[in-house]
């Protein structure tokens, strides 16, 4: 039992700022945000606090910071950046450690800078104001800061950080990894880790151990399996809760081949809902076809 062992106890730790990692452990992975500064030059700085913040119909990212941080200024006078996500290397991180360090210009940077950095290939992203993006990335998200709904919403207007509502406007994959989206593939990105600032002195990141895959636990096709891949299968397709319910009982072996079977049809009439009175529809024509 843990109380047996002092060790195994728990005790408070005192609330900090910063206190996902001055009071707790969080360990997680990190974008490279590519920004453009006053002059013209794009400028690199690793966040740790970046992640999805909607997923469903719209796509975008929050990223929290220091409000005096060069990033935070770029992207609020441009509206644009790009994060960047790359893969595992020991001499890139200690780079990446040193592009945390405040107040540095990009020329200040780039002198002891170990990525490469080009236009970005979408049509109309490159140019003023728009940052360039790092090659040896495996993926790139590039982004709008969405000022309108910071603006409107007191809680990331108003907060004494920064809170940067981004807007994901094209996902960039290298070509060697694509196969991987849908789990085709057999090796995922070695993405590293970090897991903060501590004592004072030292920051702490983690080299990644090879990813490996499990079979999701065939516990039959309930309605949120169904929802959820009937669902990723097309961006403008929508499957209701409902119609999604009325398909909990296909068996898993079946269940793509027939939410496929569905999304083509729906896209062949022009329907962008599907709804159980749709479904209905689809198995009254399936059934007269048998029939005739």
């Amino acid at each position: 039992m843990p109380d047996d062992n002092p060790a195994e106890r728990f005790v408070a730790s005192p609330m900090r700022d910063n206190w996902y990692q001055s009071s707790s452990f969080y360990g997680s992975s990190f974008a490279l945000i590519t920004s453009v500064n006053e002059e013209g030059l794009t400028s690199i700085g690793p966040y740790q606090l970046s992640f999805p913040f909607e997923v469903i119909k719209r796509r975008s990212w929050m990223v929290i910071s220091r409000p005096s941080s060069n990033t935070v200024a770029n992207v609020r006078r441009t509206r644009k950046c790009a994060l960047n996500f790359v893969e595992y290397d020991r001499e890139q991180i200690e780079t990446i450690l040193k592009f945390g360090y405040p107040g540095q210009p990009p020329a200040e940077k780039m002198a002891y800078n170990t990525f490469h950095l080009v236009d970005s290939p979408t049509p109309g992203r490159s140019g003023e104001g728009f940052p360039q993006i790092i090659a040896d990335a495996f993926q790139v998200f590039e982004c709008t800061l969405d000022v309108e709904r910071i603006e409107e919403n007191p809680i990331l207007r108003d907060s004494t950080s920064a809170h940067l509502l981004l807007n994901i406007e094209n996902i960039l994959v290298k070509e060697q990894w694509k196969g991987m989206i849908d789990g085709s593939g057999d090796r995922m990105p070695r993405v590293p880790l970090t897991y903060g600032f501590r004592g004072g002195s030292t920051f702490w990141f983690g080299e990644p151990q090879p990813a490996y895959k499990l079979p999701i636990p065939d516990l039959g096709a309930n309605h949120e399996v169904v929802h959820y891949e009937a669902n990723r299968l097309d961006d403008e397709i929508r499957f209701t809760l409902e119609a999604s319910k009325a398909l909990s009982g296909i068996p898993r072996a079946f269940l793509r081949q027939v939410l496929e079977g569905i999304v083509r049809q729906a896209r062949k009439r022009s329907v962008v809902e599907v709804t159980p009175e749709f479904l209905e529809q689809l198995n009254r024509e399936r059934s007269q076809a048998q029939g005739g």
